[in-house]
């Protein structure tokens, strides 16, 4: 059984972690370059790992979203794309658009 000293000693433990990944962080900011090669390999493991799970979540659902089609979830998709690059990769909006695009296809069962 896990007793509150453990359960503290985990807060803690995990909260010197953070902060000293965070005081590396800040330490080390003035010695880094953005366009360096180290930052474009990050961005690349950024993104691939969430296009993977959003991949995850479109052709193998879990939960409620079980209950919909693979059609509307693609056509979904696609047109939050098309609208991202439309109206100039604005998230926001094609977020919004891909979401009611979505939840119209779901509601008539498409």
């Amino acid at each position: 059984m896990i007793d509150n000293q453990t359960i503290m000693l985990a807060i803690i433990v995990s909260s010197i972690a953070t902060y000293f990944c965070r005081s590396m962080g800040v330490i080390f900011s003035s010695r880094l370059r953005i366009d360096s090669w180290i930052f474009d390999w990050i961005k690349c493991i950024s993104i691939g790992i969430i296009v993977a799970v959003i991949s995850k979540i479109i052709i193998f659902p879990e939960g409620i979203l079980e209950n919909t089609s693979k059609i509307s979830r693609f056509l979904a998709t696609v047109s939050l794309v098309i609208i991202y690059y439309f109206f100039g990769k604005n998230v926001l909006l094609s977020v919004s658009l891909g979401t009611a695009i979505f939840t119209i296809l779901s509601f008539y069962n498409i």
